[in-house]
């Protein structure tokens, strides 16, 4: 086997002399790319202008070797010791040295050293790297971070319309009856159960069989109920409508009806009040008696009120009212709070601030059911784009 065809781990294990005979009679090759030396004891060998990219040197004893002009760039030497070693114009891109000894090794003028980690590595009369040492030192004079404010480990605005429903419901005292409403976001059942016979009371019956499992069954009387409340268009139609299809039963809304129910619509989207509540079921039986284009004109304004329910859910949670000044701040250098802001009221705090407080003097449950209640209502809305 020629020199040339043998590995330079092997070649340079037969001695420095041997090695440095064979480069000055031009029988070594140039290129070593991801050698890999263990434990290698070498002194005065001749590695310079080789290219030793990506190599790597495990527990290796150098001494007097000469890395002049050599690519290292991305080597990584672990462990040992460098003695008098030359690494002057090396090209150091990416390399690491790590848990070593470097004693009286010259970098002057070596390439990439701002990509090159030192990991504890000790280093004594060493030249070239002084640059290293007093940025090093620059980094430890720097004043340590400020403090992350309180506030910023509990606000959060990036979690999920039903994680922050949840949380909310973990505040109450008792889990309300109108969790059915939303059965969509799926609550835990409420603390007593429907007792009316009402299209609302049947509806939420549904709803509860939906989240406990059992097919929900359909009555003669509830569906009397429903088409009753249908034909006498009263305060429950909207209920009774969407009863009606849950349980898989024709109908048809007159004229009265139709304008019922898109004048209760538009009573509450005109409402000011950037956090006003939308019944999803209004909106649902709105979307099942064709009033598509009319819930589509909406969509702007729920989401704006999502948006701004949702940031004010969030910072309440975290203990930052509108009385503490800090809930700007949190806004401010929070990504999820910003686009909230941003599309609640186009991103002026000020505008925010009133709505804020008024959120904010709601008793902790109908802050809730604004939340919910927008969250079903918008996807409901959403939903139809789709179907465009």
């Amino acid at each position: 086997m020629s020199p040339t065809s043998q590995r330079i781990e092997s070649l340079l294990k037969n001695g420095s002399k041997k090695w440095n005979q064979l480069r000055q009679e031009g029988k070594i090759a140039e290129d070593y790319t991801g050698a890999t030396f263990v434990q290698l004891f070498s002194a005065n060998a001749n590695l310079a202008e080789l290219c030793l990219a990506g190599s790597e040197w495990e527990a290796c004893d150098l001494s007097r070797v000469s890395f002049r002009n050599t690519d290292l760039s991305n080597a990584y030497f672990h462990g040992g010791r460098l003695q008098d070693c030359d690494f002057r114009n090396a090209q150091l891109d990416g390399a690491t040295f790590e848990n070593l000894k470097l004693v009286r090794c010259n970098f002057s003028g070596a390439k990439g050293l701002k990509a090159l980690e030192l990991l504890a590595v000790d280093m004594d009369a060493v030249v070239g790297l002084e640059e290293l040492d007093e940025e090093e030192d620059e980094e430890e004079k720097l004043p340590p971070p400020p403090p992350t404010p309180a506030f910023a480990q509990n606000f959060r605005p990036f979690d999920t319309l039903e994680q922050l429903f949840q949380k909310g419901l973990r505040r109450l005292e008792q889990i309300p009856l109108w969790v059915l409403d939303v059965y969509e976001l799926a609550p835990p059942l409420p603390s007593q159960a429907p007792t009316t016979l009402s299209p609302e009371g049947l509806l939420r019956d549904f709803a509860k069989a939906k989240l406990t499992g059992p097919k929900p069954t359909v009555t003669e009387t509830g569906l009397q109920r429903a088409q009753a409340a249908l034909t006498q268009n009263n305060a429950d139609v909207a209920c009774a409508i969407v009863y009606l299809h849950r349980m898989g039963v024709a109908f048809s809304c007159s004229e009265t009806v139709l304008r019922s129910l898109h004048h209760a619509f538009r009573e509450t989207i005109e409402v000011d009040d950037l956090t006003g509540a939308v019944d999803p079921r209004l909106v649902h039986a709105l979307h099942l008696s064709g009033a598509k284009q009319e819930l589509l004109g909406s969509l702007d304004e729920l989401r704006m009120r999502l948006s701004a329910a949702q940031l004010f859910t969030a910072l309440l949670q975290a203990e930052l009212s509108p009385h503490n000044p800090l809930w700007k701040e949190a806004v401010e250098n929070d990504e999820t709070a910003t686009s909230l802001s941003q599309m609640a009221a186009g991103g002026d705090l000020g505008f925010l601030e009133e709505a804020f407080r008024i959120f904010a003097g709601l008793p902790e449950e109908i802050q809730l059911q604004r939340l919910a209640y927008l969250s079903v209502s918008t996807q409901i809305v959403e939903g139809l784009l789709s179907k465009r």
